[in-house]
């Protein structure tokens, strides 16, 4: 089974989602709280694999940008 996600104007959402019910296609209408927390999830993600620089270093370099 593939997953598809289509933003559709409000004005035609009723429209779409009366042609999914009719095909009998499994859908769900996300809340901007479940479109942020995915945003949020993807970018946690995405940082999962970086090497994290330690404190020390980060301050060290910080200092040295401030001095010029």
């Amino acid at each position: 089974m593939k997953t598809v996600i289509v933003n559709i104007p409000e004005k035609k959402e009723d429209f779409f989602l009366s042609l999914l019910k009719e095909f009998h296609f499994k859908s769900k209408v996300l809340s901007e709280e479940d479109k942020e927390d995915s945003a949020l999830l993807a970018l946690m993600n995405e940082r999962e694999d970086e090497v994290a620089l330690p404190v020390e270093t980060t301050e060290r370099i910080l200092k040295h940008i401030i001095k010029k």
